[in-house]
């Protein structure tokens, strides 16, 4: 049995022998012809566009460095395991060699005149095969056995990271350079950080750690900072246009010089705020400074506001993040738009020159003078009121009867009836004055029939003449306004131990748009003419209705509700030329009342009736007159650009 066994094993050596001679036979002789028609044949390449500046490459492929490694082979294989080549390999670059369980499998090629680590690289790559050198002996493994063996962690060292966050650069390193199966590199995630230095810590061999200083020196730049100043509008509206206009994509949260800030923290960028260059943490908020109110609300030591000099806000910021399936993005802003109120800049950090460029541009292009117009105004209440008032006063005096019929029906007070008794009573009052309470009518027996008819008449007129300065495209308001009671809830209080009153509680209800308020947008063209969007608003007290109180001490009733006469327009698009004026009116209020009162009975005979009824008729007409002038401002920069256009 023992003889067979050794029989059959110097078979199979006798057979690996002859595949090996078979194998230098190939690297020696093998394929000459074919090689020479492949190096004749002309290949026709893309030809690259040229329009973009040239950018530093870098060979992610791992230094494959063999002994003797630079000599030319040629080797033609068909369906031939692998251990046999690659031991063919190794022996031509004079290192022993090691094969983890998981090497199995069969390879096919045919190379030509190539540099044996190129043969070498191009196997590893081809068959998924990992392989460290260590102590002159090639250990090859397969590509998921390389990810749990830490054979290629032979040494540890670091690299600094000046400016770009280190974890970051470790989560890239280890993506997309490591543990991605490049021959000479290893196949496991090596890099950590150490965050106090931020520096990289690299476990691996002096190829890995190779790679990561070119890695590290083309991503580890300074972020370009690059900042504006804007003349004619707010650095807030103008990072806000630059974020949507050129950068929609981009998170947005734009918020005040305050602290105020829009959703999110600053450390997430949308409306974080930042204050001598650093960003603040913020609150879920917003708010940059919620450490104040926090620590007062806590009940602990009341912390004064914070004094901010040149506070920027974070307008929007790029996030060019990409997920390409087993590669990963450096992960955080490409660029970041901040503005700063105090200052009247803005800054763009990050980003490429064109961006700078092109954010330049648009600056340039969008930051002009607005258009002013210099507005008059006049709010005219024309009234004309009238009245025609027809009355009859009968009066009747005898010695014993006295009497007086006026428009209400009412008994004469100075000279009662006297049936019998006194002729009158005189006495004095409180302060001295004397005071005759009835005396006795001492003439001759009279009925006296009185007329009254007054025509009246007034006119008036309400004037508000505001002058102001309104700017292209921004509402102006004029708030000539005033408060008034609108209602009045009375609540009584009283002691639940003896039920007595104790007090009594008014709250009022305030309104405050009584009187005149003017609402306009101007949109002026370069033609001299003013586009108007106008929204005036005239309000007066049309009466109260009150209501009795429930304060048994009150003297008068309490204000129920206030009733508003209102006469509103809302106008869109008037278009006035510079200098002229636009007149609005007709808004005509037109009131007729008519009181009749008379003596009963008498007055409601046909005919006669008429001299015992009294008729009071009042007419009140108003109406509201608004004139608007424009007068488009300009400077002596506009005037001298007109004039050299002529």
């Amino acid at each position: 049995m023992f003889n067979d066994n050794s029989n059959k094993r110097k078979g199979k050596f006798a057979k690996t022998m002859a595949g090996a001679a078979i194998l230098a036979m190939a690297f020696t002789f093998g394929y000459a012809t074919v090689a020479d028609a492949q190096m004749k044949a002309s290949v026709t390449k893309p030809v690259l566009r040229t329009d973009y500046k040239s950018t530093d490459m870098i060979d992610l492929s791992g230094d494959v460095n063999l002994r003797n490694g630079n000599q030319k082979i040629s080797i033609s294989l068909r369906d031939s395991d692998l251990k046999p080549a690659l031991r063919m390999i190794a022996d031509k670059a004079g290192l022993n060699i090691i094969f983890h369980s998981s090497v199995e499998g069969q390879v096919t090629l045919d190379l030509v005149n190539v540099t044996l680590n190129d043969a070498f690289k191009m196997i590893m790559q081809a068959c998924d095969l990992s392989y460290v050198i260590q102590d002159g002996t090639l250990i090859v493994l397969s590509k998921d056995a390389s990810l749990e063996s830490d054979i290629s962690k032979q040494n540890m060292m670091t690299i600094p990271v000046k400016y770009a966050d280190a974890t970051k650069v470790a989560d890239f390193l280890n993506s997309n350079v490591f543990s991605t199966n490049r021959p000479g590199l290893s196949n496991n995630k090596i890099v950590v950080t150490n965050p106090v230095t931020n520096e990289l810590v690299i476990f691996g061999t002096m190829n890995d750690y190779k790679m990561a200083q070119k890695v590290v020196a083309k991503i580890d730049v300074a972020p370009k900072t690059v900042s504006y100043r804007v003349n004619h509008t707010t650095p807030k509206e103008m990072a806000t246009l630059i974020c949507q206009s050129l950068f929609p994509n981009a998170k947005t949260g734009v918020g005040s010089s305050s602290g105020k800030t829009g959703s999110g923290s600053a450390s997430s960028i949308p409306g974080g705020a930042i204050t001598g260059g650093a960003t603040s943490s913020g609150s879920s908020s917003g708010s940059s400074s919620s450490s104040s109110s926090s620590s007062s609300s806590s009940g602990s030591s009341t912390i004064a506001e914070d004094i901010s000099l040149g506070k920027g806000v974070v307008a929007c910021s790029l996030n060019t993040d990409v997920d390409g399936g087993k590669l990963k993005s450096l992960s955080g802003s490409s660029l970041t738009v901040t503005y700063f109120p105090q200052k009247g800049t803005i800054n763009v950090t990050g980003g490429s020159e064109a961006q700078a460029e092109m954010i330049k541009s648009f600056i340039q292009d969008n930051d002009k003078k607005q258009p002013q117009a210099y507005m008059e105004i006049q709010i005219v209440q024309l009234t004309e009121d009238g009245s025609k008032t027809f009355n009859n006063t009968w009066n009747i005096m005898t010695p014993f009867f006295a009497a007086g019929f006026d428009s209400e029906g009412r008994f004469g007070t100075t000279n009662p009836m006297f049936f019998t008794g006194g002729p009158y009573y005189s006495g004095t009052a409180e302060d001295g004055t004397p005071v005759k309470m009835f005396d006795r009518y001492h003439g001759k027996n009279t009925v006296a029939w009185g007329i009254q008819y007054i025509i009246s008449s007034g006119k008036g007129r309400l004037l508000a003449n505001p002058k102001i300065i309104v700017t292209n495209g921004t509402k102006s308001v004029i708030d000539l306004t005033a408060d008034y009671v609108k209602s009045v809830d009375e609540e009584l209080s009283s002691s639940s131990m003896s039920g007595i009153m104790t007090g009594v509680t008014r709250t009022y209800e305030l309104g405050d748009d009584l009187g005149i308020s003017v609402e306009l947008t101007p949109f002026i063209s370069p033609d001299g003419y003013v586009t108007l969007n106008l929204k005036p608003n005239y309000s007066t007290i049309a009466g109260r209705e009150t209501s009795v109180s429930i304060d048994p001490r009150a003297t008068e009733p309490i204000v129920a509700a206030t009733l508003l006469q209102r006469r509103n327009m809302e106008l869109s698009n008037i278009r006035i030329k510079d200098g002229e004026t636009l007149v609005l009116g007709g808004m005509i209020q037109e009131e007729e009342t008519k009181e009749v009162s008379k003596i009963p009975l008498l007055g409601d005979l046909p005919g006669i009736g008429g001299i015992f009824r009294n008729t009071n008729t009042t007419n009140t007409k108003s109406e509201l007159v608004i004139m608007v002038t424009p007068h488009i401002v300009k400077d002596t920069e506009d005037v001298a650009a007109d004039t050299e256009n002529l």
